[in-house]
């Protein structure tokens, strides 16, 4: 039998979950599951601001769940790896799987 973890607040695992629970940085990751995206495609998306946009893919990066890259002036955010998007797809997959009024 494995050992059980105890997750502390500030564990990589819990900073991860906390940055999926806005919308818009949800939103902004399963965009970037299917491949990569710049601001303004991310504002368009959002409809919010750029600044605002801007802020939620600092966050992002800071929990290590997207890169940026430079493109001359373009700057281009990706996903880090692939385990973030199975989090993301598999989650949304389970929700449209399970009725979560149920009681199981």
């Amino acid at each position: 039998m494995r050992q059980v973890v105890v997750l502390e607040e500030d564990s990589a695992v819990i900073r991860l979950f906390k940055a999926l629970a806005n919308p818009v940085r949800a939103t902004i990751i399963h965009r970037l599951t299917q491949g990569s995206a710049d601001v303004t495609e991310l504002v368009e998306l959002t409809g919010v601001s750029q600044p605002l946009v801007s802020h939620h893919l600092r966050v992002l990066r800071e929990a290590h769940l997207v890169e940026a890259r430079r493109d001359g002036r373009r700057q281009s955010y990706s996903i880090i790896d692939q385990h973030v998007a199975h989090i993301v797809l598999d989650a949304i997959k389970h929700t449209k799987e399970h009725d979560h009024d149920c009681h199981h």
